[in-house]
Parts: C-alpha cells; structure tokens; sequence
C-alpha cells in the first residue's frame, strides 16, 4: 500500500502546525473490523459524568487489556518511525477507545501532557495518534485543533483559533503533546469512533498501567515490538529493570523456540 505521507512531511508539519493526518493510513475495511470489535465494549460503557470528558461520550481505557484487534495500529510502521523521530525511546501511554454521541457539545482545549509537573517551556514528550474509526467531520464531533498552539504550556488558544480535523476512515490524526485540541460537538446524527493512542518518553511514567491491563500470560503472545511499547522492556541504563534484568529476558526462550521458558509459568 502507497503511504500518503512520508517521515519529513510529518515532522515538518508536526514542528510548523503541530499535527499531520496521514489520509488512509490503513484501509477502510480494517478499521471496521477494529470498529466492530469494539463495540460491545462501547455498547456497555456509560457516559461521561462532566463536560470535560463528556455526558454524550463513552470511553473505553486499558484497550490491550480487552482485545488483540488494534495491536497493527499500535505498531503501525509510520507511526513508530514518528515516534522515535520526535520522541526517541518510548512506551505507549493512554489507550482509549471513545465514542462521540449525537448531541455532544464542544470539549475544552487542552494538551496531552498537561498531566506532568513540567516547564512552560519544556520540550514535547508525547505524540498522540487518533485514529478514525469511521469518516471525521466537522459535524460529528471532528476533533478540533489549534494549528501552531504547540510549545505554549499553560496558555489556551482562543476558541476562534479551531480547525475541525475531517477525514476519511482509516486515517490518523498525529500531534504533538502540547497541541492543544478537544473533542468536537456532535451536531449530527451518528456517533463518531476512534482510538486515541498516547505515546510517551519512557523515562515518564504512562497513564495506563499496562503490566496490570496486560500481565505476562497475556504479553507472552504479543509481538516484541507491541510488548516493549507497553512497558516489558528496560530504558538503559536502569530504568524498568525486573531482578536487574531487561524484562526482554523474561520472553527470550518463548520468541526463539515458540515454548515459554520456565520464567514464564505455566
């Protein structure tokens, strides 16, 4: 498949707007399927309880915890080679299914990683990747973003300064984590899926706790590549260490041979 983007449009669009859609990152089928998959999980989620996280909005957290079925968005390559351009060594962060229902109002801005205690001007140490389960419009609750807000901690963009983000099914939305953004009203008549995936330098801690979501019976079927992002590898040179060692060793004998070693259980 033809990528629509390459790594230097996206980080140059990253570092000049802070965001870069990648238009049919994966096809339209797959995502359904992903869709599909997630749905029952939706369907028994309940609305949020404030306007931040939305009283017509469902959210489903810790997703590699519930289903194997967005793992390929989670290592998608573009994405990943994002990541290490802009982040370097990285864990996955937030993981969370949403669902934006007809008659949601307009989120309040705000930047992913407002959650650190960190400077003002402290460089970015996230990447967000919302990916479009279904088609984004201005009408559906199309996220919002404020094109060159990045780099500016702790001062919000004015509410005329948002872009609705439209865009087929199957793209992914990246930004920075100091763009600010939000979710958009719903004014039409059809909920608006998606799967937002943080990313984070490793040294920070994640917001999922995905050794708990995803403990070792579970890791041990993944990917090395999905395993290390969602925590089962050591930063050198000693952070996330199990008896000293690189979690890594936990899984050498059941990658190479297909057969868990004794460290694994049973």
């Amino acid at each position: 498949m033809t990528r629509p983007s390459d790594l230097e449009t996206v980080l140059h669009d990253l570092d000049t707007h802070g965001f870069h859609v990648i238009e049919g990152a994966r096809p339209r089928a797959e995502v359904q399927a992903v869709r599909a998959e997630l749905a029952p999980l939706l369907d028994a989620a309940d609305f949020g309880v404030n306007s931040f996280i939305g009283t017509r909005t469902k959210r489903v957290h810790s997703v590699f915890g519930r289903t194997r079925a967005l793992d390929d968005l989670a290592t998608d390559s573009l994405v990943l080679e994002v990541v290490a351009a802009r982040l370097g060594d990285a864990l996955l962060s937030a993981s969370v299914a949403c669902e934006i229902h007809p008659g949601e109002t307009v989120q309040a801005a705000h930047t992913d990683d407002g959650i650190y205690p960190l400077p003002a001007d402290f460089a970015d140490v996230a990447l967000s990747a919302l990916w479009a389960l279904d088609d984004f419009t201005a009408q559906n609750g199309g996220t919002l973003v404020y094109p060159g807000s990045q780099g500016r901690r702790g001062t919000p963009p004015q509410p005329h300064e948002a872009q609705p983000v439209e865009m087929p099914a199957g793209s992914v939305l990246l930004y920075t984590g100091t763009l600010w953004h939000g979710g958009g009203a719903n004014t039409s008549d059809a909920v608006r899926p998606a799967l937002i995936l943080t990313y984070v330098e490793s040294w920070l801690r994640a917001q999922d706790a995905h050794l708990i979501a995803v403990p070792v019976e579970t890791a041990k079927d993944l990917t090395p590549e999905l395993r290390a992002l969602l925590g089962y590898a050591m930063r050198p040179p000693f952070l996330g260490y199990v008896d000293g060692c690189d979690p890594r060793e936990l899984f050498e004998g059941h990658d190479s041979a297909g057969e868990p070693d004794g460290r694994l259980g049973s």
